[in-house]
């Protein structure tokens, strides 16, 4: 068994007992809700969630690198990182709404790939999942993006920046554009979901600006391993550490950025 399939399946059987954690968290007390900035917010939940996570890694993966939103960074020598978001979402987790997400990537960091990635959706029952090689599940069943050839039969989804809304006014007008080429744009608050939902055919193709490393790693490889393609807005080579990110079924993707591109 190779070193990412012994992550691989081990986090397939942990990544419940987070979700089980959360809904409990979200029925059994008053959420604490702090603020991270003026609408970013974090809860008990993203912690506890973040501590299972971490503290799991570092008992049977003791020499890898760890990425978390809340808590920072964990040097390792290993050759792998895990890019976690305990919950992706949070608004939406704080207002009860069901639309949020536990997200667990894996980097091989010498190829600078994604290599594996686990998204758990407490409140939906869905449990996404891929390996490099293996396909992309949805709780043990194969899924694939659509076949969606043009934008005008294409619903796409976005998100817009939590942190940094000066270009605020553009990207309304990059939403118009694209809502007027397209069957619809919708924005769900949680990109983990956005992007596991065009891995399954839900969604067409997503775009957002603004994103952060844990908003994106889970699903690189379910999307990938779905049939899906990956890049910036720009059609350059994507990586986690890249802000901005296009996926799609692949058919439309430069469709996509070019009416992105239109507007200035």
């Amino acid at each position: 068994m190779s070193e990412i399939q012994k992550r691989y399946d081990h986090f397939l059987k942990f990544i419940p007992q987070v979700a089980e954690f959360i809904k409990k968290t979200k029925t059994d007390s008053i959420l604490k809700i702090e603020k991270k900035g003026r609408i970013d917010l974090v809860t008990q939940a993203d912690k506890g969630s973040e501590k299972m996570i971490t503290e799991e890694i570092l008992k049977h993966f003791p020499d890898d690198s760890i990425l978390g939103e809340e808590d920072g960074v964990v040097n390792g020598s290993s050759g792998y990182k895990w890019i976690i978001d305990p919950i992706d979402g949070t608004t939406n987790f704080a207002h009860n709404l069901p639309l949020y997400s536990i997200s667990i990537g894996l980097e091989d960091t010498q190829k600078k790939e994604m290599v594996m990635g686990i998204v758990a959706m407490p409140d939906l029952g869905e449990i996404y999942h891929a390996i490099k090689g293996g396909g992309a599940y949805k709780n043990g069943q194969k899924i694939n993006v659509s076949a969606s050839v043009d934008l005008e039969n294409s619903l796409l989804c976005t998100g817009f920046p939590q942190t940094d809304q000066k270009d605020i006014d553009r990207l309304g007008r990059v939403y118009v554009n694209l809502l007027k080429a397209t069957r619809g744009v919708r924005r769900t608050g949680s990109a983990v979901l956005d992007l596991c939902w065009v891995a399954e055919g839900r969604f067409d193709g997503f775009y957002e600006y603004g994103l952060n490393p844990w908003d994106t790693a889970g699903p690189v490889a379910i999307i990938l391993e779905s049939g899906g393609k990956l890049s910036t807005i720009k059609g350059e080579l994507f990586h986690p550490e890249i802000p901005s990110v296009v996926a799609s079924n692949g058919n439309i993707h430069e469709l996509i950025i070019q009416k992105i591109a239109e507007i200035k």
